[in-house]
């Protein structure tokens, strides 16, 4: 692919980085707000992966690939904990403040 970083496995970080970024985005639509909630939306943004990779067989030059999926389950857990872990940091600074 032409548009790809021409380093080894650069795929799996893009798909890393892009399905934290949704899943951060799921997790606050979700109204996520502790740990212990976060299976919710990382369960939304691996089946969505899940149906990604499928559909990714039918096109041409595209393929499936368990690895990416798992590099997409990988970031959607990074992307909720970072929205945990961001929502905290918020709610420390509002309590400080007032």
């Amino acid at each position: 692919m032409e548009h790809m970083p021409a380093f080894w496995n650069a795929d799996k970080i893009v798909h890393f980085v892009c399905f934290g970024g949704l899943c951060f985005w799921m997790t606050f639509a979700c109204r996520t707000r502790r740990i212990s909630r976060i299976w919710i939306p990382v369960l939304i943004v691996s089946i969505y992966g899940i149906i990604d990779e499928i559909h990714q067989s039918f096109v041409p030059g595209r393929s499936c690939s368990i690895y990416d999926w798992i590099a997409d389950t990988g970031g959607a857990v990074s992307g909720a904990l970072t929205f945990i872990a961001f929502l905290r940091i918020v709610q420390n600074k509002i309590k400080k403040k007032y």
